[in-house]
């Protein structure tokens, strides 16, 4: 396995070529987003025989609006997860395999069903588990994703270009290349990247389905939202990622949805290896395991004053005062906000998650109206053990924004 601190230096390097100026990697994943919802959106338009999404350029379609039909329903969480697929193997492969209808279908199969999976495979016995698992969904499809992903591997090792490295795929090769141990190979590359694609599809397509069915029962909030990003865009240029790092209203909203909607109760799992007693008396056997609080936290008035109620701009707020200014980020970890781990074990792909939540945001202030399905309340969240899922068959309706425009 190749080492955990390689795969953090990969995004690392990543999120510094997106923050450039002299490097397009930016500007390439946010096309790559409008051609997503531009294919998403006529999907849409074909299956409910509307009016093609017709568009002299990838980021500006415009559905019928003329009347009450100008709405196209669409399953929010599936929406979703196209999205994130098809910039998350942008992120991981490039164009090539970005653009591959059958690999993003393939991804988008073993997302869902690998969690499943995992946790059908605990009722069976430790014996039974080697026998089990080959005949798991997530297994087959895991074959075939080792499969391509290795025959993208082996084109890239036989082309005679040398370009400069272009996406994570890259990198990770050419960490293995300048390692010369023969301990790492290539075997290693794709089990990375299968990691990759594990870890970041569901997690972030449900923060932004939570996103997304705020928006659409919050509407108080898009006028604020939408002239912030024209006021962003005006300052800092159009699309660019100046622009967006400045949008601290919709970082708050966004943080402010993952606070009140919180993915996992607990996080960061540890086995206690030895019994310890802490000095308030507080004593942990041995083989214990410990959680740190996410939802206890997101609740305690003490750090979150009106904590039951949704506050889209708390963490804007909070900006003003210096001793908090630092914790206010989506992407911030301290001890009272933990979605994304903290210290050393923290996430190292939620600037890349921030980042394709808050495009998708853009996007739909930019060219589209947003309400639930009949214009109904925002969908009740599903517990799941200590996870807490959004309602994955929800829809949401969108049309082309009556507004025009920002």
């Amino acid at each position: 396995m190749i080492p955990s601190s390689i795969i953090a230096k990969s995004l690392t390097w990543q999120r510094t070529k997106a923050v450039k100026l002299d490097v397009t990697f930016f500007e390439a994943l946010s096309a790559e987003l409008f051609y997503a919802f531009q294919v998403e959106m006529r999907v849409l338009a074909d299956n409910q025989q509307k009016p093609s999404i017709e568009s002299s350029n990838a980021a500006d379609p415009v559905s019928d609006t003329s009347t009450h039909s100008g709405w196209l329903t669409a399953a929010c969480f599936p929406f979703c997860l196209k999205i994130v697929v098809r910039l998350t193997v942008f992120a991981l492969f490039g164009k090539s395999l970005c653009r591959d209808v059958a690999f993003l279908d393939l991804c988008c199969e073993f997302g869902n069903a690998f969690p499943m999976d995992a946790l059908l495979l605990r009722w069976f016995p430790t014996w039974a588990k080697p026998f089990v698992v080959r005949y798991l969904t997530s297994t087959q499809h895991l074959r075939k994703l080792q499969e391509k992903i290795r025959a993208e591997v082996d084109s890239r090792r036989n082309s005679f270009e040398k370009n400069p490295m272009k996406d994570i795929l890259d990198y990770t090769m050419d960490w293995i290349d300048n390692r010369r141990d023969p301990m790492y190979g290539d075997a290693h590359v794709v089990h990375v990247m299968i990691s990759f694609i594990s870890g970041a599809l569901h997690t972030t397509s449900q923060l932004m389905a939570h996103t997304l069915f705020e928006l659409a029962t919050r509407p108080d909030y898009i006028g604020v939202l939408r002239e912030e990003v024209e006021q962003c865009f005006e300052q800092h240029g159009q699309g660019t990622k100046a622009a967006m790092d400045s949008m601290y209203k919709m970082d708050s909203f966004i943080k402010e949805t993952q606070r009140f909607n919180p993915l996992d109760a607990a996080s960061l799992a540890r086995v206690a290896l030895k019994e310890f007693t802490f000095s308030n008396g507080l004593h942990v056997p041995k083989g214990s395991v410990i959680f740190t609080p996410n939802s206890p936290i997101f609740d305690d008035e003490r750090f979150y004053p009106n904590a039951k109620t949704f506050d889209g701009f708390r963490f804007s707020r909070m900006r003003g005062d210096p001793k908090l200014k630092s914790s206010c980020d989506l992407t911030a970890t301290n001890e009272q906000s933990m979605h994304f781990g903290i210290g050393r074990h923290a996430c190292p792909g939620r600037f890349m998650a921030s980042d394709e939540v808050k495009l998708a945001v853009i996007f739909i202030l930019q060219n589209f109206d947003i309400a639930m399905e009949n214009f109904g309340p925002r969908p009740k969240n599903h517990a799941f053990g200590k996870f807490m899922l959004p309602d994955l068959a929800a829809k949401i309706w969108l049309r082309g924004s009556t507004t025009g425009k920002v």
